[in-house]
């Protein structure tokens, strides 16, 4: 067999483009961004790969894909599989997944022990058949062994910005984490742009607009993305923003950042341009509402959680329940005292009076 040095050395393979979802802030809306670009990416009709390499899983939760993956990313990075044995096709025509694992978190010290983290995706994503056009890599937060070998690994990088008093801070430090890597473990790797991401309508989200067009006037993407409850809801329910409201504001505006990425930052496509790629996600929603809305129904039990926002959300729900159960309760006890004392004012008025006065009133 062949190993993956020598396949790796093997020049004649056309590689993909190799994008990365990072911002060394966490909370930002990487995996929001990953998942839904590389599915409107797919939509263009381009074939991708989304890999899951955040510890938590989350983007993996979003494609169904617990059941039918049997290898992944820790395969992967082992060195047990060649990375076109480790991908699993979505329900989606052209988007494919290298699912995640929380087994990263232990295995990261171990690969970097041997020097095979921050090197080791680089070599382990060499196609030496059927390549992609893109590779779309979901990071974890902050700057350990796992985000560093994404880093290396990448051609260009997508940087996602909440906004808030500190997003500024955070991207400058960010985009100090890519002068290292450029500096060093790879010198290829390119900002494909900075993306504003929930953008509110007052006076946080328009400062933050201006405070970073201001700073950073060639590096922002044109597209840019409003706040969307929708975009919260199809996250709590694990399934992609563009698949839970494929008619959305956010659906056409992944669309239309798939086209930046494609056709260079700051290029805008017309509806024309658009309408292939959205009636394709369009078609995608009804063709998987049943399965998301049957995994919906179901009960999860634990091990099917994505992370711990998952139980989070879920007891939240569970309190608010027991809340709402409470409230019922005190307005039948508040109900029953007045019926109470109204019936004592008409059969019981001198055995109420001989009490108020015993308890002192």
């Amino acid at each position: 067999m062949t190993s993956h040095e020598d396949v790796f050395d093997t020049p004649q393979t056309r590689q993909p483009t190799i994008l990365s979802v990072y911002n060394q802030k966490g909370g930002v809306g990487k995996t929001t961004t990953s998942v839904n670009l590389a599915l409107a990416l797919a939509a263009m009709g381009k074939s991708v790969v989304l890999i899951d390499f955040d510890p938590q899983s989350s983007a993996t939760s979003n494609f169904l894909l617990r059941d039918k993956a049997k290898v992944g990313i820790n395969d992967l990075l082992r060195q047990e599989t060649f990375v076109e044995d480790a991908i699993t096709p979505t329900a989606f025509d052209g988007l494919s997944m290298i699912v995640g694992a929380r087994k990263l978190y232990s295995l990261e010290h171990a690969l970097d022990s041997r020097g095979g983290s921050q090197r080791g995706l680089r070599k382990a994503l060499h196609f030496s058949r059927n390549p992609p056009d893109y590779v779309v890599i979901d990071c974890p937060p902050a700057l350990g062994h796992l985000a560093a070998g994404a880093l290396a690994a990448s051609d260009r990088l997508v940087v996602p910005v909440f906004p808030g008093r500190y997003a500024l801070d955070g991207l400058r430090r960010t985009l100090q984490v890519v002068e290292h890597i450029q500096n060093g473990l790879n010198p290829n790797l390119s900002l494909a742009g900075i993306l504003m991401m929930s953008i509110t309508n007052d006076e946080v989200g328009r400062e933050s607009m201006t405070q970073l067009r201001a700073e950073f006037p060639d590096l922002m993407f044109r597209t840019a993305f409003p706040y969307d409850v929708d975009v919260v809801k199809a996250t709590y329910r694990r399934m992609p923003a563009a698949i839970f409201t494929p008619e959305g504001r956010t659906t056409s505006r992944f669309a239309a950042l798939a086209w930046e990425i494609v056709h260079g930052r700051g290029s805008a496509p017309d509806d024309a341009q658009l309408k292939p790629a959205l009636e394709r996600i369009q078609a995608w929603h009804e063709a998987t509402d049943t399965s998301y809305s049957a995994r919906r129904a179901s009960s999860l039990d634990e091990a099917d959680e994505p992370s711990g926002a998952g139980n989070g959300a879920r007891q939240a729900e569970r309190a608010q329940s027991g809340r709402g159960g409470m409230g019922a309760g005190l307005v039948g006890l508040v109900i029953g005292l007045i019926a109470g004392f109204a019936l004592g004012a008409f059969v019981g008025q001198p055995f109420l009076g001989k009490l108020l006065a015993g308890l002192g009133g």
